[in-house]
């Protein structure tokens, strides 16, 4: 792997301002930092775990690290190259609603089936639960990882078939305050 160049390729850099939010000079801003950050190129769960651990040195950031990494683009290798990382970046930060919903229900259907389980809610907000402790004040109707998903579940799946599929979930966040209220609590952690 070795040290990889300072400055991406005028081509790669034009190419991926044109599949984000960035501008060219922010492209290779950002990547300057990357591989300052990540010298061999390629960012790891455990980095990324580390990171989010710092930001919750309370709390275990383990599992949440994994769910996060599993909706990103990852390499075969499990690792975040700078095109993946500066991708999601974009999206987070300079993202639509509506691209931010979509992945916020990527982030929520862990096994990629195309529908969100209550199983799939209850294992994130486990996660959640767990690296965020006990510095969050939650509603008593939503004070544990099984009554938060429970209720978030109950609100989205309006079909009452089971499983929530990208369309049922975003217009559950478009309609109604209260999933937005819930589900804010993790994607500010995310």
């Amino acid at each position: 792997m070795g040290q990889k160049e300072s400055q991406l390729p005028d081509e790669e850099v034009a190419r991926l301002s044109t599949e984000t939010h960035f501008t060219p000079e922010e492209i290779s801003q950002w990547y300057k930092g990357f591989i300052r950050d990540c010298p061999s190129g390629r960012f790891t769960i455990a980095e990324f775990q580390q990171i989010a651990q710092s930001f919750f040195p309370n709390g275990n950031a383990e599992n949440f690290s994994r769910f996060v990494f599993n909706a990103v683009d990852v390499g075969p290798d499990a690792s975040l190259g700078f095109e993946g990382f500066i991708k999601f970046l974009s999206l987070a930060s300079r993202g639509t609603v509506e691209d931010k919903e979509r992945w916020a229900f990527h982030l929520r259907d862990v096994d990629h089936s195309g529908f969100i389980t209550k199983e799939n809610l209850r294992l994130i907000d486990d996660a959640t639960f767990s690296m965020i402790a006990d510095h969050v004040p939650l509603p008593n109707d939503e004070d544990t990882a099984e009554k938060r998903s429970e209720k978030v579940f109950n609100l989205m799946d309006t079909d009452k078939n089971g499983r929530v599929d990208v369309n049922e979930f975003i217009a559950a966040c478009n309609k109604d305050e209260d999933i937005v209220k819930a589900l804010s609590l993790q994607d500010t952690v995310q």
